[in-house]
């Protein structure tokens, strides 16, 4: 298969640009205080919004300890975090999109079981209940192109354009946690993980949005995988990816054995060798624009506002999450 296009081979340049990270308070609230992953987070009249997410306040998932997800509307500015609201219902692993005056959120896992629901959070904390997705969908990957909203993972792509949502194409195989771009007519979607075969694939793929037909995307940079990435949009339109686990040990996780289960989660850190690379896609090729230590995290929330990102949450290894917020420029 052929992307006509774009370039079939990712042009990856060295990390060059290493910005200066700006750490943010933590989020005030005893229930946050480990951090969360897997929120939904967006930019919003000048504010960061960091809402929902997961986290295991009371054990560590190596001790046992039960998960818990949350239903807070966070909002930081002029360096105070403020509650503005709550979800209906304790969300995460959805999905964020970013829209001029509004953020919709999208699907889920809603007390442990997968969601349809759709809502549109005003700045306020206003939340309106939208169109709901066509079935439950969790983990799937948000883009948006000329007004209408994607939304890729499981093994549909769907799109909602006038606040309608149907199901426009299959995905060539299963993912969860996949990143999506849409740009030029087409739109991008790279693993992520298949729950069939449990594998992470590099490759990515692209869907010509008129004829409806795939071909193939520039792969991850560096053979690797976007299982647990974050992405956002530039102003200059390029896609940022943030975060990310690492397809070697990751894929041998997903066959871990029960007697795997306490050596897997007892290794340090760097043992996951989380991704610190932050690489921007510009429709064509990937660079990698940053190396930042900060950034090796699994599920974390990402938000731009101009030439900033904004970096909230996330795992440090599986089950254990960062409290911290952190932002840093880029070119």
């Amino acid at each position: 298969m052929n992307c006509k296009a774009v370039l079939l081979a990712a042009v990856l340049a060295g990390c060059t640009h290493q910005p200066m990270v700006n750490t943010l308070p933590p989020i005030p609230d005893a229930a946050y205080a480990k951090g969360v992953s897997a929120p939904f987070c967006g930019f919003l009249d000048g504010r960061l919004i960091v809402a929902g997410g997961a986290n295991f306040p009371e054990k560590s998932l190596l001790e046992g300890g039960p998960k818990r997800v949350y239903r807070d509307i966070w909002a930081l500015a002029d360096g105070a975090w403020t509650r503005i609201g709550l979800l209906p219902d304790s969300t995460a692993y959805g999905a964020t999109f970013a829209l001029p005056g509004r953020l919709i959120l999208a699907g889920g896992s809603v007390c442990g079981e997968t969601s349809d629901r759709v809502y549109e959070l005003l700045a306020d904390g206003t939340l309106n209940a939208l169109e709901p997705l066509p079935f439950p969908l969790e983990q799937a990957a948000p883009a948006i192109l000329d007004g209408t909203l994607y939304l890729a993972g499981g093994s549909s792509v769907l799109s909602c354009a006038d606040g309608q949502w149907e199901e426009i194409a299959p995905l060539p195989e299963p993912l969860t946690q996949p990143v999506a771009y849409a740009r030029d007519g087409k739109l991008f979607v790279w693993g992520g993980f298949n729950p069939v075969s449990l594998k992470a694939p590099s490759e990515g793929f692209c869907i010509d949005l008129e004829t409806l037909e795939w071909a193939d995307a520039p792969a991850i940079p560096d053979g690797g995988t976007f299982v647990g990435s974050t992405s956002a949009v530039l102003p200059d339109g390029r896609l940022i990816v943030v975060g990310g686990v690492n397809k070697s040990v990751f894929e041998k996780a997903l066959r871990n054995t029960p007697e795997d289960r306490i050596p897997y989660l007892s290794m340090e850190p760097s043992e996951y060798r989380f991704r610190s690379a932050v690489y921007a896609f510009d429709g064509t090729s990937w660079t990698c624009i940053a190396d930042l230590p900060q950034a090796a995290l699994a599920g974390p929330g990402v938000a731009v506002n101009g030439s900033t990102v904004y970096v909230s949450g996330g795992e440090i290894k599986p089950g254990v999450r960062s409290p911290l917020t952190f932002s840093f420029d880029v070119r």
